[in-house]
Formats: structure tokens, C-alpha cells, sequence
């Protein structure tokens, strides 16, 4: 990934989270500043400002503060005025959404957990610093999340899922030969979700220079900032080699000529990450596939495998360029399949002849 279009990136979100916060009280940037000296990531960042976004406008029109511009107040007078029953009717607010089509639905548990995290932080920083005397933040509890079975694709799966791609029946003319234009890129792009776990983030930012098949590597710059060496195998390299030669050349244009970015668009420009998601959201329908596929639905069938094959949770962590083994081990490893198959297994030896 070139610094450029990480940097320009990185750019492009700290503006789309400072005008977040331009709409909070005036307060609330003394918060933000704080997150970016401290080295958060811009996009969790961001998500920081949403969450508060959300709450201010709770508070200013169902918790006392409909007639009151919030803007210019004091910390003090916002944080020290609410009480925890005010945060557990705001809490109470967000457990219901509103579907697409207008119906009610309810919220998971890991978005209210997401949404006590923001408080509780915001809360702490500004009691921490001696701004509030209400220390509201230890009377607000994070809702149990259940853990969940790591959703993955099993082998048999991931071939469905790549003969989608090559699949044109029931297409028409026109539509085929869009299908044509952009299969081998695709093919590229699933291949490399699979044999490396990548990031969606990362796939989209690699440059044409970032590849080195002599050393059948590449170059990635992930969460952080920080660059990294990725390697790939011989079927990986087989379809990015197939793509650069025989499909890339037709998806420029004039205009486009010297574009860096190694994936592009039908536009000839760089793929973002939004079209990859539809695109690997697509796939996983045609493949008939139950659960949505998504990037990261491929990442952890990658992590997964590869602990699976290897058990080396050191290994996995560092492919996956995790900071934390404890992350990889929370979010990658399905310990429960592994206790059961090893039960299964033990229990198989009450078949077994000891003569």
C-alpha cells in the first residue's frame, strides 16, 4: 500500500470525524483531541464520535435538555445533571431499531456493549481530569455478550464459493460480459482473502509496486500504520498473475493510465472497500451459501484453518498481524469445536479392540 493513499485515507477520515464532533458540545472536542494524541486508530476514532452523537441526541430531546442548546454548556452542567437511571432509559432507547422496511427489530448485545464502552469512556476521561465530580462511569455494566461460533467457511465451501464466480448460467449477453470483464479480478481478489486473511482495508490499498512475485510476497500497511510483509502461495500468485496480464490492462482507461493501485474498478480508479463487500456478498449468494460472506467471514476462515493445521496460536496471531495473541485466540479459534472433537475422539476408543 502506498503512504500516499494511507495517508490521504487517514486524512479523509480524521475530517469526517472532526465534523462529528463539531456537532457535539463544545466540551467534547477536549475528548476527541485526547483519543488522537493518545494514538487511536482514526477509524475507532470515529466511531467514538458516532456513539456520542447518538447519545447527545438522546439527551437533547428526551432527557431534560429539549429547550437547552447544549452546545456552549460546561461539562459539569451536561454529565453531573444526568444520573444512572437516565442512562438506563437511554440504554433502554437504543435496544430497539428500526428496520429498512420500517419494522422494529432488536439491537444485538455487542452494539449496546459498544455503546457502554463509549460512555464509560467519556465519562472516565472527564472525571479523570477533575471536569465532573460524578462518577457515574462504575455504575454503568457492559452487557454480556454471547460468545458466538466463529463463523467460517469449511473447504467445501470455499470451492463453491470460487466455482460462483466462474458460474455465467442464467446470465444474459449484457450481463455476461460484464461477468467476463471482472472474473479474473475477482478470482484474485477471494484467492487472496483465503490464502493470506487479509484485511479488506489493506487488499484495497496495494500497489502494482507493493507486489514482488520473484519473492511471492507483497506489502500491506495495516491497522496502526504500521507496513508489513505478506507472502502468498503458487495458486494465489497463479490468479494475481492471471489478473495483472490478461485482465487489469482492459479495466484502464486514458485517463487512468499510470493509476498505482493494483485492484481497479471498471472505472479504471481503486477499488474501495464497500464495492469488495458487495462483491464478495454476491458470490456467497450465488454460491448458496446461508450466512452472508463477507471479507472477514474469509479472514477467519483463514486464521482458522491455519490453527487448525498447524495449532500454533503464535503462528496465526502473527499472519493475521494481530497486537494481542488474545485477540487472535478471542476471535479466531473456536475452542468449543476443538474440546468437542477431542471429546468425540476419546469417546471413539470404547469401539476399539485392546487385544
Amino acid at each position: 500500500m502506498s503512504k500516499e493513499y494511507h495517508d490521504k485515507l487517514m486524512i479523509t477520515l480524521s475530517d469526517q470525524t472532526d465534523k462529528l464532533v463539531d456537532e457535539l458540545p463544545d466540551f467534547a472536542k477536549k475528548f476527541f483531541d485526547n483519543l488522537f494524541n493518545s494514538g487511536m486508530s482514526e477509524r475507532t476514532r470515529m466511531q467514538y464520535a458516532h456513539d456520542m452523537k447518538k447519545f447527545f441526541g438522546y439527551l437533547q430531546s428526551s432527557a431534560g435538555f429539549k429547550d437547552i442548546n447544549m452546545k456552549t454548556l460546561r461539562v459539569d452542567e451536561v454529565l453531573d445533571r444526568i444520573n444512572i437511571d437516565d442512562i438506563n432509559e437511554y440504554l433502554r432507547s437504543i435496544s430497539i431499531s428500526l428496520a429498512n422496511d420500517g419494522s422494529k427489530k432488536p439491537t444485538s448485545p455487542a452494539y449496546k456493549a459498544r455503546q457502554v464502552c463509549s460512555l464509560r469512556a467519556f465519562y472516565k476521561y472527564y472525571y479523570r481530569i477533575g471536569a465532573i465530580k460524578n462518577n457515574i462511569y462504575d455504575l454503568i455494566t457492559v452487557p454480556k455478550i454471547n460468545e458466538k461460533q466463529i463463523k467460517r467457511l469449511e473447504k467445501q465451501e470455499v470451492l463453491r464459493l470460487i466455482n460462483a464466480i466462474k458460474d455465467t448460467k442464467g446470465l444474459n449477453q449484457s450481463a455476461k460480459t460484464k461477468h467476463d470483464q471482472v472474473e479474473k479480478r475477482d478470482l484474485a481478489i477471494i484467492m487472496l482473502f483465503c490464502g493470506t486473511g487479509m484485511r479488506v482495508s489493506e487488499l484495497v490499498g496495494i500497489d502494482l509496486s507493493d507486489i514482488d512475485f520473484n519473492d511471492a510476497s507483497l506489502l500491506i500497511i495495516c491497522k496502526g500504520g504500521d507496513q508489513k510483509e505478506v507472502f502468498f502461495n503458487m495458486r494465489v500468485e497463479e490468479a494475481l498473475r492471471d489478473y495483472l496480464f490478461n485482465c487489469r490492462p482492459s479495466l484502464l482507461n486514458k485517463d487512468n493510465e499510470k493509476e498505482k493501485a493494483f485492484f481497479l474498478s471498471t472505472n479504471g480508479t481503486r477499488l474501495t472497500v464497500s464495492s469488495v463487500q458487495k462483491m464478495i456478498k454476491k458470490y456467497g449468494a450465488a454460491a448458496g451459501l446461508k450466512d452472508k460472506v463477507t471479507p472477514h467471514t474469509l479472514r477467519r476462515t483463514f486464521g482458522t484453518n491455519l490453527y487448525e493445521e498447524t495449532g500454533d496460536i503464535f503462528l496465526v496471531s502473527e499472519s493475521l498481524h494481530h497486537k494481542s495473541v488474545e485477540t487472535t485466540t478471542r476471535h479466531y479459534v473456536d475452542s468449543s469445536k476443538q474440546h468437542k472433537r477431542k471429546a468425540a475422539d476419546i469417546a471413539g476408543s470404547l469401539f476399539e479392540d485392546d487385544d
